[in-house]
């Protein structure tokens, strides 16, 4: 088995990271540790990171192994401690960046993982969306597109020309005038409301 480093023993290796995003309407603890083995997941010990609601968390993760890593994520309610939820052997390369996502599907906890994939465009906002819900997500732009975001899953890349009345959800117009032209971004709805925005980094 290989052994993961610690976050303050990462000095210049090569490490992933893995990025929490909370929409779950709740404070949130995540556990990370590497697949197989005796460990328990939901242990302080595997504890990497916190947020509340609409805040994002960075956890960073080498090891000294060339070969890639599996590892066992998961999520529980900081609060009661018992709504829990896991996403099972996730591999990951070195220099890989990743979303893990906490949203509830249908009053339950859920998480999903999906690897960031940045796809900039100078002075146009490229946007992927993930929906706690299946719903319509149209582009009116000089292109009118129109994709469905099924629930539980990232769409393929969009492209906005301006920040204002080219992304629609479902009927809701949303705004994107706050973010920055030229980068990439993980939107994630619940099916009409934009509930948070987060850049896809190099």
């Amino acid at each position: 088995m290989q052994e993961l480093l610690p976050e303050s023993e990462l000095g210049g290796a090569p490490q992933v990271d893995i990025d929490f995003v909370n929409t779950a309407s709740k404070s949130i603890d995540y556990f990370v540790k590497q697949s197989g083995g005796t460990e328990t997941l939901f242990d302080t010990s595997a504890q990497v990171a916190s947020n509340n609601n609409s805040e994002v968390a960075r956890h960073s993760i080498s090891w000294s192994s060339p070969t890639p890593i599996t590892l066992d994520i998961g999520a529980w309610d900081t609060n009661s401690q018992s709504d829990t939820s896991e996403s099972l052997e996730v591999m990951l390369n070195r220099s890989d960046k990743l979303w893990a996502i906490a949203w509830l599907d249908n009053d339950e906890l859920a998480l999903t993982t999906v690897r960031q994939q940045p796809s900039s465009q100078e002075g146009k906002y490229s946007v992927r969306v993930f929906s706690h819900s299946d719903s319509r997500i149209q582009v009116i732009s000089s292109v009118i597109s129109a994709i469905e975001a099924k629930k539980g899953q990232i769409t393929p890349y969009l492209t906005i020309e301006n920040c204002s009345g080219e992304l629609f959800f479902a009927a809701e117009s949303i705004s994107l005038c706050n973010l920055d032209p030229g980068k990439s971004y993980l939107l994630v709805t619940d099916g009409e409301d934009l509930l948070i925005a987060a850049e896809e980094e190099e």
